[in-house]
């Protein structure tokens, strides 16, 4: 199993708050709805549902945090950090992403759980085929952060059945794929093809979005 790191209460009572009960649109219980938001180092800020206020203030706030959960999981990404993702996504009841490892631009991974009170975490995997599955249990604002790496971090999450699931996507990134296969010792041309062949699987997957 990966190294991870679970924090409770991440977020401050006001970003909470505002987070877990901000209006989005209605879902199926078989959709995913993401929305996307993003602030580069350099100061620009790219938001879908946020402020650019807000956003920056998400960065303020957290983003020490966050680099400093980083240095203890993968020290040597932390010069390759370019920009910040604050995704909401809403996943439905009976919505399941399947096993996975996150993509190679995201140097830290991280989900805050938000709404409802109940529902289910993050299930965490030993391999791709998903042995020893290990279930991060849902709690509001609990952070679940790893370090995502070619040879392991596969993971999977689904709705409960009964509500939708509200969650905080926070991620450190950056551009300089080739970088980061040199520090996680992986073939930058066996990644760079996956990655192409990826987005076709997740849209047959996702035909329902």
């Amino acid at each position: 199993m990966f190294d991870y790191k679970v924090i409770d209460n991440f977020l401050d009572d006001h970003d909470f708050n505002y987070l877990s009960t901000v209006k989005l649109a209605q879902i199926n219980k078989n959709q995913i709805k993401v929305y996307q938001n993003k602030i580069f180092n350099s100061g620009k800020i790219i938001s879908d549902n946020f402020s650019e206020e807000f956003t920056k203030s998400l960065a303020d706030k957290y983003n020490k945090k966050a680099l400093k959960i980083l240095e203890e999981l993968a020290p040597k990404k932390i010069p390759l950090w370019e920009y910040t993702d604050f995704n909401l996504i809403l996943t439905g009841s009976e919505c399941s992403f399947p096993i996975h490892r996150d993509t190679p631009n995201k140097l830290l991974s991280g989900v805050i759980y938000l709404h409802p009170q109940k529902n289910t975490g993050t299930i965490l995997y030993s391999n791709e085929k998903g042995d020893d599955p290990t279930t991060i249990e849902w709690k509001q604002n609990r952070a679940l952060f790893f370090s995502r790496n070619e040879k392991n971090s596969f993971h999977s999450y689904k709705g409960d059945g009964v509500s939708n699931r509200l969650a905080l996507v926070y991620n450190l990134c950056t551009s300089n794929i080739k970088k980061v296969c040199e520090v996680d010792e992986v073939s930058f041309l066996k990644v760079k093809l996956r990655e192409k062949i990826n987005p076709y699987i997740y849209r047959l997957f996702n035909r329902f979005i």
